[in-house]
């Protein structure tokens, strides 16, 4: 069981000082996000989200006339915020910083038991900034990591209760508590379940480190039906999500669907990736994100490893022995790590290393970075060495401020021209500004040819322009990788094994584009007539012309098709 404590820390603080330092962290949360609200997709992925959100709301089911390769929670997290706010962005938006909020105040919780107020407060800091402090296209997002991390450490939390609470009937609640979160964790992005090999790697090693404890030896065989019984509580808890949306697809007819889109692609979008890119990803956005949030990691690194250190001493102090347990809030640090590890398996696992598949560890790791803060403070007040420990600030204040610097200076731009209501050279070379005008480019032409409503196909990257036209997607599939088998980041590489999925996907899209008939396609690389597949190249060209390109970038043309009104016509007589 993991006692409460913190070793020597004065962790007192009154509810007026909490209160007044979490709205300050609101205050916080808010103005390093607030300023992005000007674009309404700040990556593409939010554009498959909220198209999605709009297609169930007109009553579309998802994974079948709506495609998504993600669980469903995003989308209904999107269609929430639409059905009560209207169809903007920026309400998502808000909603999202909201939501992130709610995780910052779910670490301050967590340490606030577990180690102590003033400790708890640093933790919820440190997430706020460090979920904002990378690249903009990664954190500012409201992205399925960023929505999956607040049931992923509630989770956490409700199983490390339930491990220190002694009332019975209170532990069943938690742990079945542990299991619901973990599944609405896993019904925002798969890797939510990673939870649960924490939450067994836990028990194992909870059985393991009382080996060396005589009477606790003894009653072995209690302890692992307690741990099994725990273990089988939580999995009711996640088997009673995953039964329930089991049914709601089910109902809607989807659940075919969603193993093809949602379950089989994944595997496809893993395997896509050869090693000598993993290796590059992790070399380059792994490290880079590492590097600019080195602060965080150095710290919790700092504290994991003293924490160790602890735990070794103790395993040969005999007068300790006999307790078989760590210093309290040593052992939670190893708690966390285990913890914080394990989450980090799904980082690896996805091989693209993108900034924001870090979100769902970074309440780990901002309570340990607190805990690594506040031993910190206690060697530059009491440390006859003061001199070495002033040295670690300034080079965590280093570290510190190239991330800043990096990171952030788009904030500070934004609060700029918000603030005097201009427009700089700075944020019009952007990218984000660069694909937003380009879409009012398009949208300007496409509202000059169909009206708002009407079905449009785009063949590409593109979604913005679905959203400021206010056209309907003609198509299931508002990406191609379905039927081109072309992944992010992995686009030389189409595996075999995929073959028949993307033929199925390929007839649907004939399918759809015959029953929908937009009057434009639009191709935002040039690339759809190159397809392998005849059947819908034959389709296009007899039913559609090649009206010449639209785009202001070369590299993303935007070929126009229109509809061949005496093609049409003809085939009709």
């Amino acid at each position: 069981m993991i006692a409460v404590g913190i070793d020597s820390f004065d962790e007192r603080a009154t509810t007026r000082q909490v209160l007044l330092v979490l709205g300050g962290l609101f205050l916080l949360n808010l103005l390093l996000r607030v300023f992005y609200l000007r674009y309404d997709f700040v990556n593409g992925d939010e554009g498959v989200r909220a198209l999605s959100a709009l297609r169930m709301l007109e009553g579309a089911r998802l994974y079948a006339d709506v495609v998504t390769d993600k669980p469903p929670g995003a989308s209904f997290f999107y269609a929430a915020v639409f059905a009560v706010f209207g169809h903007t962005m920026k309400a998502v938006h808000l909603a999202a910083i909201v939501w992130n909020f709610a995780t910052s105040l779910l670490v301050y919780l967590i340490a606030a038991r577990f180690y102590g107020k003033r400790t708890a407060l640093w933790a919820a800091l440190l997430f706020v900034y460090f979920s904002t402090n990378y690249f903009t296209q990664d954190m500012m997002a409201a992205n399925t990591e960023l929505l999956m991390a607040l049931p992923y450490a509630a989770a956490f939390y409700f199983f490390m209760i339930a491990r220190v609470d002694p009332r019975k009937r209170r532990q069943t609640g938690l742990l079945v508590a542990a299991g619901v979160l973990t599944g609405l964790a896993a019904l925002f992005k798969q890797v939510g379940v990673l939870n649960l090999v924490f939450f067994a790697v836990y028990e194992i090693w909870g059985a393991v480190r009382v080996r060396g404890n005589q009477a606790v030896r003894n009653s072995l065989m209690a302890s692992l039906r307690k741990s099994i019984g725990g273990l089988l509580l939580i999995g009711s808890g996640f088997a009673a999500v995953l039964v329930l949306f089991a049914l709601w697809l089910v109902k809607i007819g989807a659940l075919g669907d969603f193993w093809r889109n949602a379950i089989l692609l994944n595997m496809f979008y893993i395997d896509s990736e050869p090693a000598n890119l993993w290796v590059r990803f992790f070399l380059g956005r792994g490290m880079g994100f590492v590097l600019f949030n080195a602060t965080i990691w150095m710290l919790a690194i700092w504290a994991v490893t003293r924490s160790l250190k602890a735990s070794s001493k103790h395993s040969h102090n005999q007068a300790e022995t006999d307790a078989g347990q760590l210093p309290p809030a040593g052992r939670f640090d190893l708690v966390v790590a285990l913890w914080c590890a394990v989450t980090l398996l799904g980082v690896v696992m996805s091989g693209r290393f993108f900034g924001h598949y870090f979100i769902p560890a970074l309440p780990a790791l901002s309570l340990l970075a607190a805990r690594g803060a506040r031993l910190l403070g206690q060697r530059l007040k009491y440390s006859r060495q003061k001199m070495r420990w002033k040295i670690a600030v300034v080079a965590l204040a280093v570290l510190f401020t190239i991330g800043l610097l990096r990171c952030h200076h788009r904030t500070a731009v934004l609060a700029y021209e918000t603030i005097t209501g201009s427009r700089t050279r700075w944020s019009a070379n952007w990218g984000m500004t660069r694909r937003q005008e380009e879409a009012e480019v398009i949208s300007a032409f496409v509202r000059s040819k169909i009206a708002p409503g009407e079905p449009l196909y785009i063949w590409g990257y593109a979604h913005d322009v679905y959203w400021q036209t206010g056209c309907r997607p003609a198509s299931r599939y508002l990406t191609p990788y379905y039927i081109d088998g072309r992944f992010v980041d992995a686009e030389a590489t189409v595996a075999e094994s995929g073959e028949e999925l993307r033929r199925e996907a390929a007839a649907n899209l004939i399918e759809d584009l015959r029953r929908t008939r937009p009057r434009l396609i639009l191709d935002v690389y040039s690339s759809i007539l190159s397809l392998p597949h005849p059947d819908l190249l034959d389709f296009i060209r007899k039913n559609y012309r090649d009206a010449g390109t639209i785009g202001p970038n070369s590299d993303r043309p935007f070929r126009v098709f229109e509809l061949d009104l005496r093609a049409q016509a003809a085939q009709n007589r």
